[in-house]
């Protein structure tokens, strides 16, 4: 029970700590750059899956199974404490508090009416290297392990 009580207070604090992170980088890119709005929360999207990347990485590794003890992911995080924190206070909350895709579907419902062109670039960019970008933080954080 203690452990799901300091793991919500990670989370807790991860989740708020990401929240003013990703507020701090809309308001730098809508005051030091000539972007649109909706671009600081695709750059953000972009860095928030690398990071998630690190972080899972560096917690984990690059291996996905564990092959010696034939377990999988999940069960191993279940099986270590100190990794379970970590996911919590960064992976679920950083970068959940970080990266916000509900924004990113508000955002592409308004350029939908006002420039469909940028929404596509948008959903498609936001989709593919975002995916990529947490390839690529997995493969850093993993060299971390």
């Amino acid at each position: 029970m203690m452990v799901l009580i300091a793991s919500m207070l990670l989370v807790m604090l991860g989740g708020g700590s990401g929240a003013v992170a990703r507020f701090g980088c809309q308001k730098a890119v809508e005051r030091w750059t000539p972007l649109p709005g909706w671009m600081a929360i695709f750059l953000v999207n972009i860095l928030g899956s690398f990071l998630i990347g690190i972080g899972f990485g560096a917690l984990h590794g690059f291996e996905l199974v564990d092959r010696a003890n034939h377990m999988t992911l999940v069960q191993h995080f279940q099986a270590a404490q100190d990794i379970q924190m970590g996911l919590a206070l960064f992976v679920t909350g950083f970068c959940g508090g970080y990266t916000t895709f509900s924004t990113f579907s508000l955002d592409n419902l308004f350029l939908m009416y006002q420039h469909p062109g940028q929404m596509i670039f948008n959903i498609v960019g936001s989709l593919v290297l975002a995916t990529l970008a947490a390839w690529g933080g997995l493969v850093v954080g993993g060299t971390f392990a």
